[in-house]
C-alpha cells in the first residue's frame, strides 16, 4: 500500500471505530445488568482511544482524519438506538459482527502494508484489542443464552 492508500484505510477505520462508539454508547445506557453494561463501557473506552489513535496516525502521515459527526456518526448513532430496544443477546450479536469486521479490515490491512512500521503496530494493538472484545462478547451471548 501507499501513503494515500494507507491514509484512505485509517480513515475507513476510523469511521468504523466512530459508529462503533456510538452504538455502543447507546447499548451500554439500555442494557440494566451492571456487570454487562460494565462491560460495554469498558469496550466503548478501548474504541474511543482507537480513534483517537487513528486519528492521531493519520495527521502523523500528513492526512485529514475524519470528523465525528459525519454520515457513519450518524448511522451508528441511529442503529444504536434502534437495536436498544432489543433483547441483550441481539445487543451482543451487532456488536460481535462489528468486532469481526474490524478485525477482518485490520488482518487485510496488515497483510497489505509493506513499509510503514508505526502504522503495521497500530493496527496490529487495535486488532488483538478486536480479538478481546469479540472473546467477550462471544461469553456473554453463551452465559445469557443458557440463562434465557
Amino acid at each position: 500500500m501507499n501513503r494515500e492508500e494507507i491514509l484512505e484505510a485509517l480513515n475507513h477505520d476510523l469511521r468504523s471505530e466512530l459508529a462503533a462508539i456510538e452504538i455502543y454508547a447507546a447499548h451500554a445506557r439500555a442494557l440494566a445488568d451492571d456487570p454487562l453494561s460494565e462491560g460495554i463501557r469498558a469496550i466503548l473506552a478501548v474504541e474511543q482511544r482507537h480513534a483517537r489513535d487513528l486519528t492521531d496516525r493519520i495527521r502523523a502521515l500528513g492526512g485529514t482524519p475524519a470528523e465525528p459527526g459525519g454520515l457513519e456518526t450518524v448511522t451508528g448513532r441511529a442503529v444504536g438506538a434502534a437495536t436498544a430496544q432489543a433483547d441483550p443477546v441481539e445487543m451482543l450479536r451487532l456488536e460481535l459482527s462489528e468486532e469481526q469486521q474490524a478485525i477482518r479490515d485490520y488482518a487485510n490491512q496488515i497483510a497489505a502494508i509493506m513499509d510503514n512500521d508505526e502504522t503495521v503496530e497500530l493496527l496490529t494493538q487495535n486488532m488483538e484489542d478486536e480479538m478481546q472484545h469479540a472473546r467477550w462478547l462471544k461469553a456473554q451471548i453463551r452465559r445469557l443464552s443458557r440463562a434465557g
